[in-house]
């Protein structure tokens, strides 16, 4: 007799598999935050505001460092932790140098930073509802992750082509989620949000000096292919887009700084954000109060 094939279940969704499976107990308000290298720790001054406001966030999506920040806020991670983390991230720490014919160098240091810092492996750890976005570069669809190893599927959509190496996940090669949908909103509304409060760093175009290695080169040509993408501006309620043309896109030195721009930015919103919120919730005032 031959060996029985057992079909292993899939930790991953297309979009379109997602919208058909979210839950018909709707979620309420859903936070997208996008990729944005460094940049992407400004999300966790929108957070912060988000809170102070006294604003619940029901349900993330996150792609690339949107990712990992949205985990670290799913798994319950305090905010003031979580500032200190990103405070004092190096590059050191989200690569190792090991050049190979398919990137300059390896992504497995990204699963160990999640699981060191916010000590979770899975999205059923969660606390809040999470989808994570990576790219199939075979067929260009998007991937959603919302079940299953949560530290390999931040990883896959942290992995910017050419500078990582592709993740290799259930038959797929994934790279970054930007080149899919920098910021998730599509994914977000498939998980099943109400109403969707988007993230976009890169909302202020930036120009660069000239490039001295190759680094900068594929790092600058993902940035110009992510900015392009904008449809996920029909489908969003509100777009929180701070200015962060001051900062060096790929310097985690100013972390502070960039933190406090976006929540700043986020303050500013604050009155509209409450007024959808309560338009949408007419019948649900503890929501938005």
């Amino acid at each position: 007799m031959g060996k029985r094939i057992v079909k292993q279940p899939r930790e991953y969704q297309t979009l379109a598999e997602l919208r058909k499976t979210n839950s018909p107990e709707r979620y309420k308000v859903g936070l997208a935050l996008c990729g944005g290298v460094a940049n992407g720790i400004a999300q966790i001054g929108v957070l912060k505001a988000l809170e102070e406001a006294g604003i619940q966030v029901d349900c993330l999506a996150g792609t690339s460092a949107g990712s990992m920040i949205a985990a670290g806020y799913a798994s319950g991670a305090p905010l003031s932790r979580m500032e200190k983390i990103g405070v004092n991230t190096s590059w050191g720490e989200l690569f190792s140098f090991r050049p190979s014919r398919k990137g300059l160098v390896s992504s497995k240091p990204i699963e160990e930073y999640i699981q060191k810092y916010f000590n979770v492996s899975a999205f059923e750890q969660l606390k809040k509802p999470l989808a994570v976005v990576a790219t199939d570069i075979c067929t260009g669809e998007e991937v959603v992750f919302t079940k299953g190893n949560l530290n390999k599927a931040v990883r896959a959509s942290c992995s910017i082509p050419g500078i990582y190496a592709p993740v290799e996940m259930g038959g797929r090669q994934l790279v970054d989620g930007g080149m899919a949908e920098n910021v998730p909103v599509k994914a977000l509304k498939g998980l099943g949000a109400d109403v969707v409060i988007a993230v976009n760093v890169f909302g202020h175009p930036q120009v660069f000096p000239k490039a001295s290695n190759v680094f900068q080169i594929l790092m600058r040509v993902w940035y110009f292919f992510v900015v392009e993408e904008t449809l996920w501006r029909e489908e969003a309620d509100v777009i929180i887009e701070p200015d962060l043309r001051p900062f060096d896109l790929f310097d985690f030195s100013t972390g502070k700084k960039v933190i406090a721009t976006g929540e700043k930015e986020t303050r500013k919103l604050i009155p509209k954000i409450k007024q959808v919120l309560q338009r949408r919730f007419f019948f649900r005032p503890e929501i938005y109060r």
